[in-house]
């Protein structure tokens, strides 16, 4: 071959592979605008083509996310070939499409957002910046990588188990907490869970919702309400010898020595199970005497913490076996002993706030920003 020839060769290759890069890098613009992925930058150089690839494969951490007790996970090396076909004008897609999040509830919603702005389904309640913001989430979840993850999300007040693949393992209604107790958005992990718990009236329930009813008739009240009081050395203490007449400082600031405890059973406010969270928050998952508020459309009921419908199957999953039998929620010897049972791998679990998303039937919902979260962000 004439070196003539190599060099028309040489040029027509590059100028091939630098048209090829413009239509490209147009392409990836557009589709980062139209899934939310806001301009990064305006020259595709590696470390721009980075940038766009890391936001569109694992987004960005949520707004008014509090505790992160999860490590994240990005596949670096995979984000760099990436990065390095794109520039070299190789076909760069599949390799994009197999970064990108699986859960099908995410690859439903983006396909949806893909044609929304020519769509007449829009209203007034359903905006793209909604749409965009619960990609975002999607996109974020996909930094976490373990086998299980359990997902909570406020507004829908709903519990999914997802696999690294994304498929749904368990769905589940949820209560969570009121809009004067908000449930906090955090990534931690469940380590173990705890047979006929005890519950530990934390000391703002004490203070006001229990202290002014016990106060009139201690005795009444605390066996009604099947609560024991217990001492700083940990031991039950006869509430007869209790100076009831303490004010709210002094239980707050702990000179008061004294908390409650109410006994296991199916009477317990958490149910017979629970599940711990390693979180600096109070906050944990668990089962409920108070069933009757699952078939509620408004589940933000709670102080806090998460009640789960369907405490013994998400049990069973996070075990990987089969250890409580359908009748175990119904089944509550008297005065049973706590048992913890870790897991054989900790399990996280992740709280959101998308007022929109897929439900599980894969038709959109629009929830109320029940916190005021949303609004706040506009």
């Amino acid at each position: 071959m004439s070196r003539l020839l190599l060099i028309l060769l040489f040029l027509f290759t590059v100028y091939s592979v630098k048209a090829q890069s413009a239509a490209d890098w147009l392409r990836l613009r557009r589709y980062a605008t139209d899934i939310g992925v806001d301009s990064l930058c305006h020259t595709p150089d590696a470390p721009c083509l980075k940038q766009y690839f890391t936001q569109i494969v694992y987004g960005r951490t949520p707004r008014h996310v509090g505790y992160q007790g999860v490590p994240e996970s990005m596949d670096t090396l995979r984000l760099n070939r990436l990065t390095r076909q794109f520039i070299a004008g190789s076909d760069w897609c599949p390799l994009l499409d197999s970064l990108e999040s699986p859960d099908r509830s995410y690859r439903q919603l983006k396909e949806y957002c893909m044609r929304c702005l020519i769509d007449d389904y829009m209203s007034d309640s359903l905006t793209i910046e909604q749409v965009q913001e619960t990609l975002n989430t999607y996109r974020w979840l996909n930094r976490f990588r373990n086998s299980k993850r359990i997902v909570v999300n406020i507004p829908s007040a709903t519990l999914r188990v997802i696999d690294r693949q994304g498929k749904t393992l368990l769905n589940s209604r949820v209560v969570v907490g009121k809009a004067d107790t908000p449930t906090p958005l955090f990534t931690a992990f469940i380590p173990s869970l705890v047979m006929y718990p005890y519950w530990n009236v934390p000391r703002s329930i004490m203070v006001k919702e229990m202290l002014p009813r016990i106060q009139k008739n201690p005795a009444l009240v605390l066996s009604f309400l099947n609560l024991d009081v217990i001492d700083a050395k940990g031991q039950v203490v006869d509430p007869k010898t209790v100076n009831w007449s303490v004010s709210a400082s002094a239980v707050y600031n702990g000179s008061f020595p004294y908390r409650l405890r109410q006994a296991t059973g199916c009477a317990n406010a958490l149910g017979v199970l629970k599940f711990n969270v390693n979180s600096p928050y109070d906050v944990y998952l668990h089962d409920t005497n108070a069933r009757h508020a699952f078939a509620s459309e408004n589940r933000q009921l709670s102080h806090g913490c998460i009640r789960v419908e369907k405490p013994a199957e998400l049990a069973n999953l996070l075990l990987g076996y089969t250890r409580f039998s359908d009748d175990y929620l119904t089944s509550c010897p008297k005065n049973a002993s706590p048992k913890t049972v870790q897991l054989p791998v900790s399990v996280p679990v992740i709280t959101t706030y998308n007022v929109l998303d897929i439900d599980a039937a894969g038709a959109i919902q629009v929830y109320p920003d029940v916190y005021g979260k949303w609004r706040l962000a506009l």
